[in-house]
């Protein structure tokens, strides 16, 4: 849907959302929250199906061969790639990396995978289902793609040496771009979803474990 009124709400939802992430940290996960909600109440307003939101079951099998590769480069390959290599390169990016991370270090694997799976849910109906689904009717796939990952960097950031903080910022940006791909090519949530939280678990192994 491609209306001044739809691009306003993204607009200011997103803003509100991403906004309140940086500028006040302790309270992230509320402010995590305003999208989800939003999409949520809007759905049934406006007659949306799920499989507007990007949520498409049915198809998820289809959409993953369709772009495996992307799936494996984002869900299997770049974080723990990245994890190896920071232990050669940029010890202290991997100690920031752990320092942001939202739950202790000792956290009984069975309690976080599936806080894991519920926040990343949260977190890409924010970032691709509102803010770059929406955008990109206005901008352009590559456009939405491109300013969605700036924003999910920006919304991830956590004060450091700046060095660390430009490195863990573009990583966060690529990561963002390889889950904007997938989703602009499948429009498919749920892929999109399984890669990061298959890209998510398998970095926080190589990386707990260095």
């Amino acid at each position: 849907m491609k209306t001044n009124r739809i691009l306003f709400e993204t607009i200011l939802v997103g803003s509100i959302a991403v906004g309140g992430m940086v500028l006040i940290p302790q309270a992230k996960m509320i402010f995590a929250l305003i999208p989800v909600v939003y999409l949520l109440v809007e759905r049934p307003l406006r007659r949306h199906t799920w499989a507007d939101i990007g949520f498409k079951f049915s198809t998820f099998w289809q959409d993953l061969r369709d772009n495996w590769g992307w799936f494996l480069l984002a869900g299997v390959i770049i974080q723990p790639l990245t994890a190896f290599l920071a232990r050669s390169f940029a010890p202290a990016y991997l100690q920031h990396v752990i320092s942001r991370l939202p739950f202790p270090q000792d956290i009984n694997w069975f309690v976080l995978i599936p806080v894991l799976a519920i926040s990343l849910i949260f977190e890409e109906m924010t970032f691709r289902s509102l803010i770059q689904g929406r955008l990109t009717p206005f901008i352009g796939k590559t456009s939405a793609i491109v300013l969605t990952s700036f924003l999910f960097a920006i919304a991830h950031f956590n004060p450091g040496v700046f060095s660390v903080v430009a490195i863990d910022l573009v990583t966060l940006f690529i990561d963002s771009i390889l889950y904007g791909i997938i989703y602009a090519r499948s429009n498919n949530l749920i892929v999109v979803w399984v890669a990061h939280l298959f890209g998510d678990v398998l970095g926080m192994i190589f990386l707990l474990s260095l």
